[in-house]
């Protein structure tokens, strides 16, 4: 017997039926996520450096706060367009930023703590605890920032963005402050843990380069898997404005930390740190290269696009070609800086020549790619009149 076709009646009703149990599991992992954060928060109230098994504590809330991880990118991996967020599930993703940077206050606050008491330790276990707590701050930037990613997934899927503008808009600003004083406050905990290194030696910015690494390349991934719409553009580009600012933000916030303690001490560079700089390079092009294909897709829709919607395109490609400029600049920068103060440029000759050449390379193309997109962006603004 042949295998019955679904009519494209039969289709549409079922795809209906679908969307109300997706949203179903969205609140419901939403709620999940929430609840999860909350006890993840608590658990930090307790963490304490005295006495001296409580290294153990902060290992087990970095265990904790990557388990969480984990089931935040279980839940995105299941998103799957069109989304319909409801003010419960716009609520329910502040609260999760607001959670995460809660946690961030506090490990700040343990960072200070460990000041305070870094005399009573020997060298191996004040260094066991200097790694575990720039491990904890790693894993809650990492939270902060998959929270973000899926808060920008989820309204950039939804369906129902007229309805929920208002709301919408909202929550992007409470994540973006959220975000911004996470990080504020993560890295005031690695500069609390460097100030209590009897070196400057680079391996302590190797987390916040770590996770800057990381984060581009999420960001390279999802605009290359990116195809924008006539009419979704702009939401489309402004999801991926928002992570660019973020990731921007957390460079040149690094920059200025290498800055200030190159003011006082020369630097001991670390391999791995000319490792995570050098991986940057290739990053900064490709975002740079995916965001003149942008420019180039905008260009060729905006017969087509709504002149509300094409506005809100074009200032989100300008906003995407400054961040990503800043961040390609302060990474080079950041990067001269740390190799001028170098005590040990004979030992890493080698590498530091070998770091140079990729940033140079890369930083021509991606000089070329920020200066098309920027020039196909003005044009589109003069044509429409935008």
């Amino acid at each position: 017997m042949k295998p019955k076709h679904l009519g494209a009646g039969t289709l549409v009703l079922a795809l209906l039926l679908l969307t109300p149990r997706a949203h179903a599991t969205l609140s419901a992992d939403l709620s999940d996520l929430v609840v999860q954060a909350q006890g993840l928060d608590a658990s930090f109230t307790t963490a304490t450096f005295s006495p001296l098994e409580s290294c153990m504590d902060i290992g087990g809330l970095s265990t904790s706060v990557r388990d969480y991880v984990a089931a935040a990118e279980a839940v995105y991996g299941r998103l799957a367009p069109p989304t319909r967020p409801t003010a419960t599930d716009l609520d329910n993703l502040a609260t999760m930023s607001a959670f995460a940077l809660d946690m961030a206050v506090k490990a700040r606050l343990l960072s200070g703590q460990l000041q305070t008491v870094s005399g009573a330790y020997d060298l191996f276990e004040l260094r066991s605890m200097l790694a575990a707590m720039l491990t904890l701050s790693r894993d809650i930037g990492t939270m902060a920032d998959r929270i973000l990613e899926m808060a920008d997934r989820i309204l950039a899927m939804a369906d129902n963005i007229g309805v929920m503008a208002d709301r919408i808009v909202a929550t992007q600003r409470i994540q973006s402050a959220n975000l911004a004083a996470t990080q504020a406050a993560l890295l005031t905990t690695q500069l609390n843990m460097v100030a209590l290194t009897s070196s400057l030696s680079t391996i302590g910015y190797n987390l916040s380069l770590g996770l800057i690494r990381d984060d581009s390349a999420a960001l390279s991934q999802q605009m290359a898997g990116t195809t924008l719409g006539s009419t979704t553009m702009g939401a489309q580009l402004g999801a991926l404005a928002a992570s660019a600012d973020a990731i921007s933000a957390r460079s040149v916030a690094l920059y200025g930390q290498v800055t200030a303690a190159s003011q006082g001490a020369s630097f001991y560079i670390d391999g791995d740190t000319l490792s995570l700089i050098a991986d940057l390079g290739p990053l900064q092009a490709a975002l740079a290269s995916a965001l003149d294909g942008f420019a180039r897709s905008v260009e060729a829709l905006a017969p087509v696009t709504d002149t509300v919607v094409l506005g809100d395109a074009t200032a989100a490609m300008l906003q995407l070609a400054a961040d990503i400029g800043t961040m390609s600049d302060r990474i080079v920068e950041m990067n001269d800086k740390i190799i001028v103060m170098a005590d040990n440029i004979g030992a890493m000759s080698a590498r530091i020549v070998e770091t140079q050449d990729i940033q140079q390379a890369n930083i021509a193309l991606t000089q070329a790619s920020l200066q098309s997109a920027q020039a196909v962006t003005v044009s589109v603004i003069q044509t429409w009149g935008l």
